[in-house]
């Protein structure tokens, strides 16, 4: 079944592949298997608990290699194949390896390498009381080419909680446009709001550092144009990825966050800065420029919390106040 699977992933609901393994496997077919782009979903699971298997589809996995797939109607797309989550071995699934669920630690990493995450790179909150992990990932390649990989994650339980197989994970940093809803980057070009100022302030910072792979432009707008989608990942940066995550996601677990940050910066009135999402201060902030004097403000606040940052993660920085 894992090899079937590892096939599998990246098909449409609706392809024949895929539903011939449904029938097969006694998993049933969604009686709504699009998605619609006026849904706040954007993914779904499919369980089968007498397998102790679910598999989960999503419209938008955030790789190049898998682009939108258009329905038959305008605002409905197609999801894809894009995880399958073992939560037991009823299936009698032969994983690579020989991994199985009363694998210990010490087997797993023996046996495939040290944990490709442990839970406190993605957020310090995740440590326990202790301060031990709880819960280490490993994420190995099933087809590089695809984009597919697998893996265990074990817990503080000291045993293994599930077994991963799927595309790559993608969370996009900022998203530009939304394609779902049929948004272009001229869309974006021609908005004036702060959220784009932000995104182009920081993208514009990023290129500056040398932080973004093979760019090949100066400018950050005309770098967004050469992406031809509407979103940026983490992986789009060559350098400092675990700042640019913590940063713009807010994950270091000391509440810094950089929309709010900038925001601050800019922002001279009490009453707005004490309610930087308000109405007042949104309307102010929507009027600051993407010009060299502004930019310049925006960077001088980027590199010193990158200096923070690799300091000491943020533990002894200042809020903007």
């Amino acid at each position: 079944m894992f090899n079937t699977l590892v096939s599998l992933m990246g098909s449409a609901i609706d392809s024949a592949d895929i539903i011939t393994f449904l029938e097969q496997h006694g998993f049933k077919y969604p009686k709504k298997p699009y998605i619609s782009n006026r849904s706040t979903e954007t993914s779904y699971w499919i369980e089968n608990k007498k397998l102790g298997i679910d598999l989960l589809f999503n419209a938008q996995p955030y790789l190049a290699a898998y682009p939108l797939l258009q329905g038959n109607k305008k605002g409905i797309f197609v999801p894809r194949l894009v995880s399958a989550r073992w939560y037991n071995n009823k299936s009698s699934t032969t994983f690579p390896d020989q991994v199985d669920f009363n694998a210990t630690f010490e087997y797993l990493n023996s046996s495939l390498g040290a944990p490709t995450l442990k839970s406190s790179e993605i957020s310090p909150i995740w440590l326990n009381d202790d301060g031990s992990e709880s819960f280490y990932r490993w994420r190995i390649p099933a087809d590089k080419q695809r984009h597919i990989s697998w893996g265990p994650e074990f817990t503080d339980e000291q045993k293994v909680k599930d077994i991963v197989l799927g595309l790559d994970y993608r969370n996009p940093l900022f998203h530009l446009y939304n394609e779902m809803d049929y948004g272009t980057i001229e869309q974006f070009v021609k908005e004036q709001n702060f959220y784009k100022t932000s995104v182009l302030m920081f993208l514009q910072w990023a290129l500056d550092r040398k932080l973004i792979a093979d760019a090949g432009h100066t400018a950050a707008l005309d770098w967004v144009r050469s992406l031809d989608r509407g979103y940026v990942t983490v992986e789009d940066f060559t350098a400092e990825q675990a700042f640019i995550k913590a940063y713009i996601k807010n994950l270091s677990g000391h509440d810094m966050l950089y929309d709010r940050d900038l925001a601050l910066t800019f922002l001279k009135e009490p009453a707005q800065r004490n309610n930087y999402r308000g109405e007042a201060a949104t309307a102010v902030l929507n009027t600051i420029p993407f010009d060299q004097e502004h930019r310049d403000i925006a960077a001088a606040l980027l590199d010193s919390r990158l200096k923070e940052y690799q300091e000491h993660k943020f533990a002894k920085s200042g809020k903007q106040v």
